[in-house]
């Protein structure tokens, strides 16, 4: 990247080079927020461009993801040096070296990272007894974090957030992916264990006669019972790993409310059609023993849909529940919109809502304003605000 040089403050001739150089250049404009972090730091500021070939390339901070597209430009801007041979004359000179008609412009947006669950899924864990070897005829290895990092066009702080709500873990330097009904299986057994060797009703215990449990009565790997400790706990616990004698004796504090909140994903994924509510929270507060206190349907949000009963019902019964996760829905806001609409018509802003996400950046409610704006029609009546899908044409 060429330096750039201050400009005289005498006049200056422009000139073309004596020898015609063939050099392309790309002017990027920086917003003010990265160019803030910039000027903060002492040390180097690391900017990533990502993406496959027929991705739309993205710039990342260590924070953020930002779209590249190119913007023409009504004035030309004109990228000079100095010239390689002091002017005899004594002039101040500059050689124009390129004519640039365009620039390259940063917008925000959310990253993709739907693609980590697309890559890691051919080569997830399978479950309570099997090990942990993959069944993927040309990538036997699975992905690695630095080749995820590659082709996710996502900031490494996004990336490892993703990672994490994914449920991936990472064993022997690849990323395994735990899916949420085999993971919400192995979460009630260790539960159970919880319970088993937790005192005084605290969720904590020693995590070796847990893995060794699992290991022996249940056929679970000691990588995975271990990498499900350490993503399920609210302590210290990545200094959790197994040794070759399997001799493990670290305090596991337990994430209590994020397991019961992924046993109720698994339970979900188990729906055939719709299921009264009442009867589904009853399972899930059967399946998570010790914890039913923290059942809430809330916690599920943007993975399931409420219906009122059907006309035949009583009065106080239950709505029903089906599974519809957001995960599967398309990532153009267009599609996404069009989808919504067919599934429901109206919605209620509050519904929608957890089935936006991945739409726009985390909290930048502008933005979803923006979206809202564009793809719905709002009605008001004595219910409140309903959103219906705003005609084209």
């Amino acid at each position: 990247m060429p330096i750039a040089t201050s400009l005289p403050s005498r006049n200056v001739t422009l000139r073309y080079p004596a020898e015609l150089l063939e050099e392309n250049y790309q002017l990027l404009e920086l917003p003010a927020d990265i160019l803030k972090q910039i000027e903060g730091k002492s040390d180097a500021f690391p900017l990533t461009i990502k993406g496959r070939p027929s991705d739309d390339a993205v710039l990342c901070t260590p924070t953020s993801t930002y779209l590249i597209r190119t913007v023409g430009i009504s004035n030309s801007l004109l990228v000079c040096r100095e010239p390689k041979l002091p002017n005899v004359n004594g002039n101040d000179e500059l050689e124009i070296r390129d004519i640039s008609h365009e620039i390259l412009e940063l917008v925000p947006q959310p990253p993709n990272l739907e693609r980590i669950r697309t890559l890691l899924r051919p080569t997830a864990w399978k479950g309570i007894g099997h090990g942990l070897e993959p069944t993927l005829g040309k990538r036997k290895r699975g992905w690695s974090r630095v080749q995820m990092e590659s082709v996710i066009q996502a900031s490494d702080a996004e990336l490892a957030a993703g990672i994490k709500e994914r449920n991936v873990v990472e064993i022997d330097n690849r990323l395994v992916l735990l899916p949420s009904l085999i993971l919400g299986l192995l979460l009630q057994i260790m539960f159970n264990l919880l319970a088993i060797h937790t005192k005084a009703g605290a969720a904590r215990a020693p995590s070796r006669p847990i893995i060794r449990a699992l290991e022996e009565d249940h056929e679970v790997p000691p990588e995975i019972s271990a990498a499900v400790i350490r993503l399920f706990s609210t302590n210290t616990a990545g200094a959790i790993e197994v040794d070759s004698s399997g001799d493990l004796d670290v305090e596991w504090i337990a994430d209590t409310k994020r397991m019961v909140q992924e046993i109720g994903r698994g339970l979900l994924e188990t729906l055939k059609g719709a299921k009264r509510l009442d009867l589904f929270e009853g399972e899930w507060r059967e399946a998570v023993s010790d914890w039913e206190g923290l059942v809430d349907i809330n916690m599920l949000q943007g993975n399931y849909l409420l219906n009122a009963p059907p006309p035949s019902s009583t009065a106080h019964s239950s709505p029903l529940i089906s599974y519809f996760p957001a995960h599967t829905l398309p990532l153009a806001p267009a599609i996404r919109f069009a989808d919504l609409f067919l599934t429901r018509t109206p919605w209620k802003p509050e519904d929608m809502a957890p089935f936006l996400k991945g739409l726009y950046r985390e909290g930048d409610t502008k933005e979803r304003d923006k979206l809202v704006s564009k793809f719905v029609r709002v009605v008001k009546d004595k219910q409140g605000s309903l959103w219906y899908p705003r005609r084209s044409g």
